[in-house]
């Protein structure tokens, strides 16, 4: 009987244990939303203020340097966020430039490229020209001397 009385102990000890963790985990939570509602309507709170204050209305001389600290905060804020967006607006405009150019230098090499392709053609084809006509003056110089000397025998033999 010994051993099941341990063992009844060993139980309950066990027992106790969980139902205390569950019992802290159940406070715990409790604690943390209690905590978080309690901020949540701190935070309301101030809002309220804050807005009163930013409406002309009269605060507590202890929160007036706070309340203006929040103020200051806040216009630094929106100038920030204004300086922000310009400088995005800057980047983007500059992006839009840096590409223009790209593209206006890809166009501009391509240009290139294709009038030094039309005056290479040209030049062969001028080249050709220049052969086709010097191979025609040495035909027709064959022609003239082959007439010449067709002329020259029918003339010997008559």
């Amino acid at each position: 009987m010994a051993f099941f009385e341990k063992l009844n102990k060993v139980a309950k000890v066990i027992e106790e244990k969980t139902n205390d963790s569950m019992e802290m985990s159940r406070l715990t939570a409790k604690a943390g939303n209690a905590e978080i509602g309690f901020n949540k309507d701190i935070q309301k709170i101030g809002e309220f203020y804050y807005e009163f204050f930013l409406a002309g209305g009269t605060v507590e001389p202890n929160i007036l340097a706070t309340m203006k600290s929040a103020k200051n905060n806040q216009d630094t804020l929106a100038e920030a966020k204004a300086e922000m967006a310009r400088l995005e607006e800057n980047i983007e405009e500059r992006k839009a430039e840096a590409k223009a150019e790209r593209i206006a230098a890809r166009e501009e090499a391509k240009a290139e490229r294709e009038a030094a392709k039309a005056a290479a053609k040209a030049e062969r084809e001028a080249a050709e020209a220049v052969a086709v006509e010097a191979l025609a003056r040495e035909t027709e110089e064959a022609v003239e001397e082959t007439v010449e000397e067709v002329v020259e025998e029918e003339t010997e033999v008559l």
